[in-house]
């Protein structure tokens, strides 16, 4: 730090704090009005965000403020609540567009209680074992890409689905069924 003296830090060091200090006046004053602004335009669940991002946003663009806070600060709420309401909307939209869609059956058409006791026994896997087999069956992965998808060579993940099947197998209680018969099960259930 060439050039640099101790006055010049200790000047640059009151920038700082006197910069910190006019933020926090600008956050007490303006709070209520901020939060009664945003109360008014999002769901009541969402107004604390819309109050926290509107402030970090203010933080951070603070050497762009000139004049009054509170518009400014208004402009910066009306932006943000904008953006979280479109968010909203879209997420809405999913779930509407998710909820109307017929659960998947498996491919012989029946559901019923192997559903539930294979759901069972993949959450009883390992996140590995339970990503190994759930590429292969439900995506419908060859070994290689699923391989690649895991960041594994092709023999890792070969022997990878060997053991989680056999896993999933011990986990069904189904030891006596041949794996690939297993296999061949799950994969008409998933």
């Amino acid at each position: 730090m060439r050039g640099v003296t101790s006055e010049a830090l200790a000047a640059n060091h009151l920038v700082v704090s006197d910069t910190r200090l006019d933020f926090e006046e600008v956050f007490n004053a303006c709070y209520e009005p901020v939060y009664r602004y945003a109360a008014r335009r999002v769901a009541a669940d969402a107004v604390q965000d819309v109050v926290s991002e509107t402030f970090l946003v203010a933080w951070r663009r603070h050497d762009e403020l000139r004049g009054e806070p509170l518009p400014w600060l208004l402009g910066i709420a009306r932006r943000v609540a904008a953006t979280q309401r479109r968010g909203s909307a879209r997420r809405d939209a999913l779930r509407e567009r998710l909820s109307s869609e017929p659960a998947p059956l498996p491919v012989d058409g029946r559901a019923g209680v192997h559903d539930s006791q294979l759901a069972l026994a993949l959450a009883s896997l390992g996140e590995r074992d339970r990503e190994a087999l759930t590429l292969v069956a439900w995506d419908g992965l060859d070994h290689r890409t699923a391989a690649s998808v895991m960041g594994c060579s092709t023999g890792s993940l070969t022997v990878r689905l060997h053991r989680a099947r056999r896993r999933l197998a011990r986990a069904l209680g189904a030891e006596h069924e041949q794996p690939m018969e297993l296999c061949e099960q799950a994969r008409s259930s998933l």
